[in-house]
């Protein structure tokens, strides 16, 4: 059996895909070629730096496949510690010498046997070990009109200030409310005070407004409001992505204002990304009707529409939207729809707080699937290797995507 044959077979059985003749063909080469596993392992180990730990679960399996085997003996089965790179791999005869063998490949990681399909999966693994990326979470932070500003994940529930006409509080992980306190139009309280609540990147959280409007904020983001809605509007200003539920008044219609365009509203439930480095802003709409402004042109949405702006262009562009694809980060997923790299990353360098930096030309290749947002950083890189030609690595904080 060739190297390659062998390399091939390795990989299949470390990731349990192997058929159970190529299993006999595999034990059977070992039973009676020990040696090459050795050899194997030493060249593979030359080119090793900083392999990860072998996933515990994955070992256990590999072991128990191993001791299943009719040639083994459970007391054969010796115990292996992690080999490091300047050490020798060291082998007993026999069935022992390759059950040894196999778990060394296991101490030493799945570095090797995915090195080949993954690419530079390897590097982001073992950096991920020394600069932890991890899924976003629920934190903000509440800058009050006074200046003061108040970091929510690490603040007690409960309330955090009495601001203007409104207590502030925090009820929840995640979740901020603003209640009308009942008696303040007799404490001399009738300065319009503004509120914002920034999310950071690997954040998201969710606030009550004084009227009730529920706004779900996605990470690196931000909602400047004011803690009391005078007057005959209501009127919020937003960077990012938020999702909004309106109360209804009839009387005093929403806006949301971002990136010079507007979003007037009586009361309705719609989506919103407006990110600065995104080259569109889009308005999703789910529920009642909004219209959507800029510099003069103006169009309507009914639900299930969406709006497109270009960040250089006035004009509209109105179209049926992709629900699920728009509200995929409020229910906890990625939902991608034959995406552009680019954009698939910024998405993930917002949620897991990492910088990216590209090698190569990847304007021709489009992606789609949908994701967990709890996913690990490392499975979620490995999930968009297998549907693509694109590999990554982590240098500290920084993924690089390459060909």
């Amino acid at each position: 059996m060739n190297n390659d044959r062998l390399r091939s077979l390795l990989e299949q059985y470390f990731n349990d895909a192997i058929n159970d003749a190529d299993r006999e063909e595999l034990f059977s080469y070992l039973n009676n070629n020990p040696d090459d596993v050795s050899g194997v392992v030493d060249e593979e180990m030359l080119n090793l730096e900083g392999a990860p730990g072998f996933d515990n679960a994955r070992a256990q399996k590999v072991l128990a496949d191993i001791k299943a085997d009719p040639r083994f003996k459970d007391d054969a089965i010796i115990p292996v510690p992690v080999i490091g790179k300047s050490n020798v791999v060291k082998l007993y005869a026999g069935w022992v010498k390759i059950a040894a063998a196999v778990l060394i490949f296991a101490s030493v990681g799945f570095y090797f046997v995915r090195r080949q399909k993954m690419g530079a999966v390897k590097n982001e693994i073992a950096a991920n070990n020394t600069a932890k990326i991890v899924p976003g979470s629920n934190k903000a932070i509440l800058t009050l009109a006074t200046g003061k500003s108040i970091v929510l994940d690490s603040a007690a529930n409960g309330a955090l200030a009495s601001n203007g006409k409104c207590k502030v509080n925090k009820v929840g992980d995640g979740k901020l409310v603003y209640d009308v306190l009942p008696n303040a139009t007799h404490a001399g309280v009738n300065a319009v005070l503004y509120n914002t609540l920034t999310i950071p990147p690997g954040g998201q959280y969710q606030v009550v407004l004084p009227d009730g409007t529920q706004v779900w904020l996605n990470s690196s983001s931000s909602l400047s409001y004011p803690t009391e809605f005078t007057g005959n509007s209501r009127t919020v200003k937003l960077t990012g992505e938020a999702y909004f539920e309106v109360a209804k008044n009839k009387d005093k219609p929403f806006y949301v204002e971002m990136n010079n365009v507007q979003v007037k509203v009586l009361g309705t439930h719609f989506n919103i990304s407006a990110y600065a480095d995104d080259n569109d802003l889009t308005t999703t709409l789910l529920e009642g009707s909004v219209q959507i402004s800029k510099n003069g042109s103006l169009a309507l949405l009914k639900p299930g529409q969406q709006a497109v702006i270009g960040g250089n262009a006035n004009t509209i562009a109105v179209s049926k939207a992709h629900i699920n694809e728009a509200m995929a980060w409020k229910n906890g997923y990625f939902m991608f729809n034959d995406d552009n790299i680019v954009d698939i990353m910024k998405k993930v360098s917002r949620w897991y707080d990492a910088d990216i930096e590209y090698q190569g030309n990847f304007a021709n290749q489009r992606f789609g699937g949908t994701f967990t947002r709890s996913k690990s950083i490392t499975d979620l890189l490995k999930n968009l290797e297998q549907i693509s030609n694109v590999h990554f690595k982590i240098t500290g904080r920084r993924i690089t995507v390459m060909q």
